[in-house]
């Protein structure tokens, strides 16, 4: 039996110094992927574990508002929005005043401004202490002089409202103030087109009312979109105050509505911009990388790598 197996070995070693060196190397290239398949289930569990740590440290460090803080700003937010509706109607002819439209509001909101936010909190990457930058996008009956005149008063005498100032001479003219120790940058830009403006409410409102209707319980304020189309008819200083909420639409919309490449987009985004700014390398100011800046690199590797975690 012995005798008969050393010849069975003898006769495939011969086998195998016959075969071909291409067919030895494919061989041996097939079992060394065959190796790595075997290995990359461990590598990704890796990769999520880092993940799941570097969430952690953003915790720790406080990078992420907790969900109180987050249900404050949209509540915020949606007061705001209806402050600035019963405002848009004491500027129409015949209209009340702003006191009675507060307390009976019209039901018709198609041609109502509508407020945006961008930057930061947009984005879903604001900490717990920095501002919401938002945009008032009014009706043709709305003025810039309105804006930074009655709209000014109505927040003076809202108790809510305080650290009010009004810079009307900026580049791209701004109210600061805080509500309810939110702080927020108000810009403004008037859209000539009402018709346009109507149809994007309405999109806006069936699609609330759609994941009203699916359970949806996303703590995201819907907004409506706003294409280059509004860019039509704008004066200089609107332009420039509608780019930032353009920017951040764009942003989220590279990411393909995936919500797992979203959630993975803000993480790193964070860790990359805390990175910067313990360096020393977070500032437009002198001359190196802002927010916007750092969002649009991010948002690129993100792309490229659609299946990489944070």
């Amino acid at each position: 039996m012995e005798a008969n197996h050393d010849i069975h070995n003898r006769s495939r070693n011969r086998k195998q110094e016959r075969r071909p060196r291409w067919k030895q190397n494919v061989q041996q290239k097939w079992s060394n992927h065959h190796a790595a398949t075997k290995i990359a289930p461990t590598n990704a569990e890796h990769e999520k574990q880092l993940a799941k740590s570097l969430h952690q440290l953003c915790i720790h460090r406080r990078l992420i508002e907790p969900p109180s803080g987050i249900q404050k700003r949209r509540r915020v937010m949606n007061d705001l929005d209806a402050m600035l509706f019963a405002w848009s109607e004491s500027l129409l002819p015949g209209s009340s005043s702003y006191a009675d439209n507060i307390i009976s509001p019209n039901s018709d909101k198609t041609a109502a401004p509508s407020l945006l936010s961008f930057g930061s909190y947009r984005l879903g990457v604001h900490t717990p202490d920095a501002d919401v930058d938002c945009l008032v996008l009014a009706p043709p009956h709305v003025t810039r002089d309105d804006f930074f005149g009655s709209w000014v008063d109505v927040l003076k005498a809202e108790k809510r409202v305080a650290e009010l100032h009004p810079v009307s001479s900026a580049y791209t003219p701004v109210i600061k103030f805080e509500m309810d120790d939110v702080k927020i940058d108000l810009i403004f830009a008037r859209v000539n087109n009402s018709k346009w403006l109507t149809e994007q409410r309405m999109k806006m409102a069936q699609l609330a009312g759609s994941l009203r209707e699916e359970g949806d319980k996303s703590e995201e304020r819907i907004e409506m979109s706003v294409d280059d189309s509004v860019l039509v008819g704008l004066d200089e200083t609107s332009v420039r105050s509608v780019n930032g909420v353009r920017v951040a639409q764009f942003l989220i919309d590279m990411l393909d509505g995936d919500l797992v490449r979203i959630d993975n987009f803000r993480l790193t985004l964070r860790a990359v911009k805390e990175w910067a700014r313990v360096h020393g390398l977070y500032s437009n100011v002198l001359g190196f990388l802002g927010g916007v800046n750092w969002a649009i690199l991010v948002c690129w590797v993100c792309k490229r790598n659609p299946d990489a975690p944070a």
